[in-house]
């Protein structure tokens, strides 16, 4: 085969990772989202890694060039994850990852390679060109379909009651599942369009308004992402590009430089009087200034203060484990051990740092670090080389690079970032070594005849690889998924077999994986699915599951026992086995929560948790001494002693405890509407104690946060029908009426 074929084989390989492998979405598996995107990369580089070898045993002109700085730092900070993983808590985790995520030091490897293949393939004028158009035209594409995706949003009033999903279906998320993702990525759309413009790659003065046009859809797009990190990288990104050019060309390109100068300053004065009026009516109204004022309450935002508190988690794991650090992948670990209930809320199993220089740090500990800031300054080293010669083009880069990195400083390196970092980086290195041909006029050594022989070990290395980090985890991620449907569904018999074969594929990348998976799925199946309806050959169909997911889960705890959620699954499984299913296992879910404390000391989760198993154990004043000294030694907000110990005695039925409590709570602000079950609970308690004017209270302050629900209003009406207000009463039961007609049975207590 001639070179010049296998340059374009290659290079058609690597455009369909560019151009279709962000749009992937895997509906039959778990993480649908990530999974299929991680599989299909994964066989893309291999095949394209046996074409890239071919050519460069036909012409060495093709070989990366290993003396480029930016290759060296890069190649030496893979070294470094590798080193840091053997040292970590976990290795396992840190070469193979969560199916989750996707990632790992193994998956970094398969974009490294595909960085270097890169940089040997696209030298030319022409390749660059070509790559920057299907990276243009992809992230069109995906911009179109985030739109079109948020257009055919059901209106669900039962999910526009979920603020956190309400702010999701709100935010543009595309292909990639997750705004802040997308956000990123459209970061490097906008770089890559203006440097297409920049380098005139395309003649037509048609095509290049085109690429402008499609600028201005990124921009309006990015916006529309809701996603405060990334604005910050493309505010400093543009002030940056404006500072050098007002600072370098102020006499070559006067013009330039004076309108760059007004839209700084015109930027500067919009911020300034954003803030400054960020209590009026018209900023609070406005959802997207809102967005950008709130973060000036740190405390009143939660993702802001989520950070700041995820930050210094990740500064107190480095302190512990300063060389190596915990290992890639190990964060939750971290996260776990110095728990921070001011940061799990809403998200209990954090398992990044949201911060990617200090997610590096926390992970590969100084000696990573080092190489982490060494590729970071060697990206700096050829923007300065690029300087020299091309003054607009190093500036737009050096914006592409500073928008990168600052948005990285509240989000972590994901696919959606890989798609443009590792091109723009390739380009870097070859813009900054010499000039791009204008041409295809690469040097090229005569095509040679080379020994087949020597690509036998790399085809069947691809193959292998295919096999291995593709096809089989693909197949135990899919049996897993279909376990989850089945059960979800009540269909136990189907989902056994399938639980069994995610179960016997030894993949490394799922085995682990696959089990707190299925540990996850059956608590809620045990939780929810069970009762006394529940037809008894489906409860011994339970049982015999519950038997086999409860010894692979024992078996994941002595092998990962630095995975933070699995005590949590296996602990549940087996309260709720004793709940449901007869089984005394109470002494093993002892057992396992005790073991849960010797990797965090102060999580809820699992205290609330081992607090139920003890009261089930008759345990009642251990249980209280336990949640009572906990909540002493624990700092995190003022209401959380009362809540903890109140949904403690709630479980244990004692609920005029409860209630006093849950009014302590409430005396020191306690939102109890913000969340449904506790909620519910005061709900509860309140009316077992005959407090209707606090049920009354409480459940118009839920009106008033999310507005009308048919229950809420039944709620007041049945509290001001005990408090002998019955006349008020039938005004609020006639509300709840009106949105659901089932409540017609109660009638004759308030309409006669």
């Amino acid at each position: 085969m001639q070179t010049k074929t296998l340059k374009r084989i290659v290079q058609i390989l690597i455009l369909i990772i560019i151009g279709v492998v962000p749009f992937v979405y895997a509906g039959s598996l778990y993480f649908p989202y990530v999974s299929g995107k991680a599989y299909l990369l994964r066989s893309l580089i291999a095949i394209a890694f046996v074409f890239w070898v071919w050519l460069i045993l036909k012409d060495k002109a093709y070989k990366p060039d290993f003396k480029n700085v930016l290759v060296i730092a890069l190649l030496l900070f893979f070294l470094a994850q590798i080193i840091s993983a053997f040292f970590g808590v976990d290795p396992g985790y840190s070469f193979f990852g969560s199916i989750e995520r996707g990632e790992g030091v193994l998956q970094y490897g398969f974009w490294l390679t595909f960085f270097l293949i890169l940089v040997s393939v696209f030298k030319t004028e022409r390749d660059w060109k070509l790559l920057f158009a299907v990276f243009i035209i992809a992230a069109v594409l995906l911009s179109g379909l985030a739109w079109l995706t948020k257009a055919l949003s059901p209106e669900n009033p039962l999910v526009q009651n979920n603020p956190q999903y309400l702010q999701y279906q709100v935010q543009l998320h595309g292909a990639s599942g997750n705004p802040a993702y997308f956000a990123a990525y459209l970061l490097f759309a906008i770089g890559f369009g203006f440097l297409a413009i920049e380098r005139k790659f395309f003649i037509s003065k048609f095509t290049n308004n085109l690429v402008l046009v499609a600028v201005g859809f990124f921009f309006i797009t990015l916006t529309f992402t809701e996603i405060r990190g990334a604005w910050a990288g493309l505010g400093l990104g543009v002030l940056l590009f404006s500072l050098l050019a007002i600072l370098f060309l102020r006499k070559t390109h006067r013009g330039l430089a004076y309108s760059l100068g007004a839209v700084v300053l015109a930027g500067l004065i919009f911020l300034a009087v954003l803030f400054v009026a960020r209590d009026a009516d018209f900023v609070e109204n406005q959802r997207l200034l809102n967005r950008i004022t709130e973060v000036a309450d740190i405390w009143d935002s939660p993702s802001v203060r989520e950070r700041i508190l995820n930050w210094n988690i990740a500064l107190k794991a480095f302190k512990e484990r300063p060389v190596f650090g915990y290992g890639p992948e190990n964060y939750g670990a971290a996260f776990n051990k110095y728990y921070n209930f001011r940061v799990g809320v809403s998200e209990p199993w954090f398992d990044r740092a949201h911060n990617q220089p200090l997610d590096t740090l926390a992970a590969v500990g100084v000696v990573g670090f080092s190489f982490y800031l060494f590729w970071l300054a060697s990206a700096v080293f050829l923007i300065s080389k690029v300087f020299r010669e091309k003054k607009i083009l190093s500036f737009i880069l050096a914006a592409i690079f500073l928008a990168y990195f600052t948005q990285g400083l509240f989000l972590f390196d994901v696919p959606e970032v890989y798609y443009g970092l590792f091109p723009f980086l390739a380009y870097l290195v070859v813009a900054s070594r010499q000039p791009l041909i204008a041409a295809d006029k690469l040097p090229i050594n005569a095509d040679k005849k080379i020994n087949g022989y020597l690509l036998i070990p790399a085809a069947l290395l691809s193959l292998f690889i295919i096999y291995a980090t593709a096809f089989v985890p693909y197949k135990a991620n899919a049996a897993a998924l279909q376990f989850f449907v089945f059960s979800e569904t009540g269909r136990y018999e189907k989902s056994e077999p399938f639980l069994k074969q995610a179960f016997s594929i030894k993949s490394p990348y799922t085995f682990w994986e696959v089990r707190k998976r299925a540990g996850w799925q059956f608590s809620n199946v045990l939780e929810y699915e069970i009762s006394e309806k529940t037809p008894p050959e489906k409860v011994e169909k339970i049982k015999e599951m519950y038997n086999f997911i409860t010894d692979e889960l024992e078996k994941f705890i002595a092998a990962r026992p630095t995975d933070p959620q699995i005590y949590y699954v296996l602990g549940r499984v087996y309260r709720f086995g004793y709940e449901k299913l007869g089984f005394e296992d109470l002494g093993k879910a002892e057992t396992v929560f005790q073991k849960s404390f010797q990797r965090s000391d102060v999580r809820v989760d699992y205290f609330s948790e081992y607090a139920k198993v003890l009261v089930l154990q008759g345990k009642f004043e251990e249980g209280e001494k336990l949640v009572k000294d906990y909540v002493a030694r624990v700092d995190f907000y003022e209401y959380f002693p009362y809540t903890t110990l109140g949904h403690f005695y709630f479980v244990a039925e004692k609920y005029e405890q409860a209630f006093e409590e849950y009014e302590k709570a409430r005396a020191v602000g306690y939102p109890f509407f913000e969340v449904e079950p506790e909620y519910a609970r005061y709900l509860f308690v309140a009316e077992n104690q005959g407090e209707y004017e606090r049920v009354v209270d409480m459940a118009k302050a839920y009106l008033e946060r999310w507005g009308p629900d048919a229950d809420t209003y039944f709620n007041i009406a049945v509290g001001y029908l005990n408090l002998g207000e019955k006349e008020t009463g039938k005004e609020f039961f006639l509300k709840a009426l009106e949105l659901k007609p089932e409540y017609e049975e109660y009638s004759s207590f308030f309409l006669e």
